[in-house]
Parts: C-alpha cells; sequence; structure tokens
C-alpha cells in the first residue's frame, strides 16, 4: 500500500511538472505569435511591413520558410513582418482579425487562397512589391532594400 502511494506522489508531482512545462510553452508559444499576429497594434509604424501568406500544408511555403527565418532575423530591426496563417478555419479567423487590424482586410480577403504571397506595404499600406512561390532571395533582399530606402527618404520628407 505505502508503494502505490508512492507511486502515486510521483505521478502527480511528474503531472504537475509536465502541466506546468506544457502551460508555459504554450505561453511562450502565445508571446511569439503575439509578437507575429495579435501583438502587431505594437508595430513600429515607421517601419515598411511584410506579410505573408502561409499555410503549413503549403509546400511552397515549407520550402520558403527557410530563407524567410533569416530575412526576418536579418531585417527585425527595419522591417514589420507578420505571418497571416490559413492553415485551419481558425487561423484565417484570426489572421483576417489581424489583417483588419493592420488596415490590409482587402488586401488579405483577395488573397488569402494564395498561399506563400510575401507582399511589401509601404506608406499608408501601399504595395512595393507582391510575389508568390518565389524562392529568389536576392528578389527580397532587393524589394526589402528599396521598401526601407523609400521609407526612410519619406521620413526625411516629413522631419525635413
Amino acid at each position: 500500500m505505502k508503494q502505490i502511494k508512492r507511486y502515486a506522489v510521483i505521478l502527480g508531482v511528474v503531472a504537475f511538472v509536465f502541466a506546468f512545462t506544457a502551460m508555459n510553452v504554450a505561453a511562450q508559444d502565445d508571446q511569439m505569435m503575439g509578437n507575429k499576429m495579435g501583438g502587431q497594434m505594437m508595430m513600429d509604424k515607421s517601419k515598411p511591413t511584410v506579410a505573408i501568406i502561409r499555410a503549413d500544408w503549403c509546400e511552397a511555403c515549407q520550402k520558403l520558410e527557410p530563407t524567410f527565418n533569416e530575412l526576418k532575423e536579418q531585417y527585425k530591426d527595419r522591417l514589420n513582418f507578420v505571418v497571416l496563417d490559413v492553415t485551419t478555419d481558425e487561423k484565417v479567423a484570426a489572421s483576417a482579425k489581424t489583417a483588419s487590424e493592420l488596415g490590409i482586410s482587402k488586401f488579405f480577403a483577395a488573397n488569402k487562397k494564395n498561399t506563400s504571397t510575401v507582399v511589401v506595404f509601404g506608406e499608408k499600406n501601399k504595395i512595393s512589391f507582391k510575389t508568390t512561390h518565389n524562392y529568389d532571395r536576392e528578389a527580397y533582399v532587393r524589394a526589402f532594400d528599396e521598401a526601407i530606402k523609400m521609407n526612410s527618404m519619406m521620413m526625411m520628407k516629413k522631419h525635413g
């Protein structure tokens, strides 16, 4: 009987540790997704925004993902990045809400079925670059650099 109680206590502790760890990981995931998705109200409006329409089931998106992870890291201080995930109906709804908050709901409604679409929005959400199924890293670098350059010129005009 003592051994059963000991196993029950050990099992309870293990279950608690597992549940606590799972909640912590989920909170971190929510925080990271908040930075990408729902937290976009905190985006720096002085920077151009790169929107990516993606889905887990999209092979082109999977192929593009490593390149975009590198580009996000490279440009994180000069561009905003938003991921509009269309993997499930729930994610489409969340992405539609994010698009609405960013003022790009018409764009999202018109393009949500075009996975692996990448768009650069400049001032007043004007599209400066749009492509789909494009794996050319240098094309993105040129587009991002051009958006940053144009944004800098606009900022200088406003403040100069």
